[in-house]
Parts: C-alpha cells; structure tokens; sequence
C-alpha cells in the first residue's frame, strides 16, 4: 500500500534521540527503571521516549508525609549540552502549585500549544515541611505540534502517486513551465541584489521608551496581573513589545502593547526589560474574571452575590524573622488569616512575594491556610529567599487565596503588604 501510517513516522523521530549520543560511551539519558520508582512521588505519565501535543494531563503521584505543595515544572532538552560544564537550562512552570496529595491521578495539566516542537524534561517538585524537598524527574518528552518536513513530503508523495489520470506529457510541460519561471526569477534576484547598498541592517527595535525582550520558548500576556486572569495573547522567546506601564499592586508584571494593538500583562521573571522602567504609568489590574460557567448546559441568570458567605483578609502585620532580611539567607513570615464574613470558608493558599519597589527580583513562595469558621482567624508560616538587589527598598506583598478557590462576598479585599525595608547584602 501507497499509504504511510503517521505512527511511523512518530516512531521514526523518536529513534533521533539515542541516536544523538552514538560517538559517546555513556548513554546520553537513562530512563528511570519503573522499579526504582518511588511509589509515593513519581510522573508516571508520560513516561520517558514519548510524544506528546497540544494540552496534556500529566499524571503521577504525590502523597509524602507532610506535603506542603506540589507543582511541575519543565524545561528544554539540548542534547548536544548535556556534557558540558557550566548553568544548567532553566526550568519553567508548567502547572500551576496545589495543596491536596495525589494518588495515581492527574498532577497537573501542560499546554504546549505555544512551545516549539522538539525534547523537553519534566520534574516534579514537591515541597515538604521544615524547608524539605522531593523532585522525580522524566526525559526525554518529544512535543512534536506540527508535522516534520519529511512526513509532509511522503505524504504528498503518496498524493502524486495516486493520480493515475496526470499524464506525462502535461508533468513535463509543467516542469518546463516551473525552470522558466525560476529562470525569471534568478535574473530578478540578480538585479535587485546589484541595487542593495552595503549599509547594515539595525535589528535594534525601535522604541520610544522601555520594552521587554521574552526569553522563554512561550510568554502568555493576560487581562490582568497573575495567570488568574484569561489570556488574551501571546509572545515567543525572542519577541518584543513596548512598555506601557507596571501593576500597581508590586507584583512587578509588566503592561505591554502586543503587535495587534491590544494590551496586557506579563510576568517580569519571563523577560528581560531593556531601557529606563522609573517613570512608567502605574496601570490598576481589573477584578478577577468569575468563574466560567460551561456553555454545552443553559443556564439561567447568574443570581447577585450571596449577602452571606466567607470574606478573608489578612489580620494586622506580619511576623518577620530576621528582620530586616539579608540576602541570600532564608527567613520566615508568620502571616494571620481571619475569616471577617458569616459562614465557614474551605482552606487555600498564600501567596507571597518579596520584590523590589518596581517589582524586580521577585522572590514568590505559597503557605496553605485551612478552613475557618465565622470570626476564626489562624497563622500561615513560610520561608522565602532574597537572592539580588542588596541594600535596595524591599516590599513583601500577601495575597491570600490568591486562585480563588474560596468563593467569597468581597474578593476585593484579599491583598495586603509588609513594611517595606532595606535588603542587607550578608554573603552576596
């Protein structure tokens, strides 16, 4: 049969990955032998050699004693760079942290629809009291969302192959016709080069003031400043847009301009800003979008806000120990939650973030809170890292329940800061 199943050819790019290491004695990756496997924290889908696209559920299991959160994270494979010395690729979420264990069941879910095809790892990262941390690792993962060159041209091989009606006199009238056209084209290419002066190209964007450089495969901009907010466009690595303004919430996303006119935010730790940020405009985030009721079942009015319900805030200032912190050493924050609303709220997450004044060098760590009664109010702790911008003002902003997981009747009130101070160098 003319016919080429597609599953031959994802086998045949997935025999490229041993191939890359043959001049070396040492096997380049070393899938995890399913029985060293630790059955308390392991991916176990998709397992190592595997294609995968668009978005997909990875599954596994996370249930070690005293689990604070868990999340995964991925980053690009470069087989060529794997003996050489020197930093490591960076890794990048790819879920967004959770609180509850797991138990051979979806850790999270990976959209890859923005990244370029080719290998990638994954890595488990599972976060654990008293500073403790458990990591499973799988690699190689090919994400192959298009389809490689060579699998077109078999396939349209088989295409030309199929029309028994094309006869050999007009395929060779059109082959004649196609080496008199590039013939044309070849005299005009030839022409135009003889008028190109020999002045260099500037590749510099032109701007009138600051913008962002995107330095990761894939960059979502959304409405508003936290990856709560809906997407409404998206850069890749090495793409530019100019600034229009910072959140004014210190959380450091930046407001840009996409090419298609629109404007959005975007995360400060995915780009590298060029050029003078002080006298930004200070750009207020919207509300957070509700919920999203699924479409597929009608549905009747949305009714007004209950007058009753849960409300958290954060109570008063929080403990910092030391005080004021230095950097690249670690301390706590002892943060209060109180349920001010008239029933009982389920339990959630803190986030917490230790920036600069314009939002640079974020630091960003999650505290799970639990549920509250009316009137209840209980102390959250964790433990975060300065690591740049010494002897520099420092903020500390809280954020409690800061994906919405506690249906609230003031959503507005959930955002609070620390006294800023003055990072201490220490050992940087």
């Amino acid at each position: 049969m003319r016919f080429r199943p597609l599953i031959c050819i994802l086998a045949a790019l997935l025999l490229l990955v041993p191939a890359a290491g043959a001049q070396d004695s040492r096997p380049l990756i070393e899938p995890a032998d399913a029985d060293a496997m630790d059955p308390l924290a392991n991916i176990s889908f998709p397992p190592p050699v595997y294609v995968v696209s668009d978005s997909v559920d990875i599954r596994g299991t996370a249930n070690l004693p005293d689990l604070r959160n868990l999340y995964i994270e991925f980053r690009a494979l470069d087989l060529g760079m794997m003996d050489m010395e020197g930093e490591e690729p960076q890794w990048f979420p790819a879920t967004l942290p959770r609180i509850a264990a797991v138990t051979d069941d979806v850790l999270g879910t990976w959209n890859t629809a923005s990244l370029p095809d080719g290998l990638y790892e994954l890595q488990l990262i599972i976060n654990l009291g008293e500073g403790a941390q458990s990591v499973a690792r799988v690699s190689p993962i090919r994400i192959q969302n298009n389809s490689p060159e060579f699998a077109m041209d078999m396939m349209s091989e088989d295409a030309d192959a199929s029309m028994s009606d094309a006869s050999a006199d007009d395929m060779a009238e059109d082959a004649t016709d196609e080496m008199a056209d590039d013939a044309a084209a070849d005299d005009a290419s030839e022409e135009s080069t003889d008028d190109m002066t020999s002045e260099p190209v500037d590749d510099t964007p032109q701007y009138a003031g600051p913008y962002v450089v995107v330095t990761v495969p894939g960059a979502n901009v959304r409405s508003g400043d936290s990856t709560a907010y809906p997407r409404i466009g998206a850069l890749l690595e090495g793409d530019t847009a100019p600034i229009r303004g910072v959140s004014t919430w210190n959380t450091g996303w930046w407001y840009i301009e996409l090419p298609s006119g629109r404007s959005g935010f975007i995360a400060p730790f995915i780009v590298d800003v060029v050029g003078e940020t002080i006298n930004v405009a200070a750009i207020q985030p919207p509300p957070l979008p509700p919920t999203p009721i699924p479409t597929a079942i009608p549905q009747p009015t949305a009714p007004p806000p209950p007058a009753t319900g849960p409300n958290l805030i954060i109570e008063g200032g929080p403990v910092i120990n030391p005080h004021p912190a230095t950097c690249n050493q670690t301390y706590s924050v002892s943060v209060r939650v109180k349920n001010i609303g008239t029933a009982r709220s389920g339990g959630g997450l803190i986030e917490i973030v230790d920036s600069r004044h314009d939002g640079a060098g974020r630091e960003v760590t999650y505290t799970p809170f639990r549920q509250l009664d009316p009137g209840q109010s209980a102390v959250s702790e964790a433990r975060i890292t300065p690591k740049v911008y010494h002897s520099e003002l420092h903020h500390i902003n809280f954020y409690v329940d800061y994906d919405n997981r506690v249906a609230e009747t003031n959503e507005n009130d959930n955002r609070s800061a620390a006294a800023p101070y003055i990072l201490q160098k220490g050992r940087c």
